[in-house]
């Protein structure tokens, strides 16, 4: 099996066409006609995740970041992307980037499955942009209290930490979904007529307009809400491949805001009160 085969098989579900125009997407590092041997699907390529390739034999890494992601005017291997870039090279990896057109892919994107794994049923996209649905937005099991479901969410995808904005007690039958940098679905959750809305990397401005049209905004990182994807789009690519390659899941811990031993060596730590 060759390394095209592998990315016919993820453009099936998420073709180049459906990225946003900002986006990077597609066979960023490698040959398409290299034999694969094996595939590491991960959220982002970092020195852990490149070790973590050659350490397993994956000489595939299919990420949903960009590993290049602006125009590089230059490759210096005296930085870190250069580096990491040279290290990828010398070990024989290709590295393709399934970004955008992964979130708005209904199957295996990255709202559906963070969907699962809150146990949600069937959703519909929060945001249309043209023909690309982006987010997802439906019925919660059980429509828990916004403390309950809080807990709900520790619980399914373990984040560095979790925001809260807006009211605490209220019941949540409607759910929507905005995973990574969602904050500003803000208003187009509202408008769903949704009860609260799950999303990473929530900011100031954002926050305030939640108050203000009455929407309880859940801000489980960016990170955390996007990890589920991994394993999602590691199955479907076992479902449709042959078995003589592996597919494995990534368990490098790429959250640069995890902290302390329960969270494996997290990069950040935080710190004690000053007394």
């Amino acid at each position: 099996m060759l390394v095209s085969d592998v990315i016919g098989q993820i453009e099936a579900v998420a073709p180049p066409c459906s990225a946003l125009e900002w986006d990077n997407v597609g066979l960023q590092l490698g040959a398409a006609g290299t034999r694969c041997l094996a595939v590491l699907v991960c959220l982002e390529v970092t020195s852990a995740v490149a070790d973590e390739a050659a350490r397993v034999g994956a000489n595939l890494i299919v990420s949903h970041h960009p590993l290049i992601f602006r125009p590089l005017r230059a490759l210096r291997t005296d930085l870190p992307l250069g580096a990491l870039i040279e290290r990828l090279l010398a070990d024989g990896a290709a590295v393709y980037v399934a970004h955008t057109n992964l979130d708005a892919a209904a199957r295996v994107g990255t709202a559906a499955a963070l969907a699962a794994a809150l146990g949600m049923g069937e959703t519909r996209p929060l945001i249309l942009e043209g023909e690309i649905g982006l987010g997802g937005i439906g019925n919660l099991p059980g429509s828990p209290r916004v403390e309950l479901l809080v807990e709900q969410v520790r619980r399914a995808l373990r984040p560095a930490r979790v925001t809260v904005v807006g009211e605490t007690q209220r019941t949540v039958r409607t759910l929507a979904l905005m995973p990574g940098s969602g904050g500003d679905a803000v208003e187009a959750a509202a408008a769903a007529g949704a009860d609260a809305l799950l999303c990473g990397d929530l900011k100031h401005h954002d926050a305030l307009d939640a108050l203000a049209l009455g929407l309880t905004v859940i801000d489980a990182t960016h990170y955390a809400t996007e990890r589920p994807v991994v394993a999602k789009l590691a199955a479907y690519l076992r479902d449709g491949l042959p078995a003589t390659v592996p597919i494995i899941e990534s368990e490098a811990v790429t959250d640069p805001f995890a902290s302390g031993p329960a969270d494996e060596g997290g990069p950040c730590r935080t710190l004690p009160d000053s007394p």
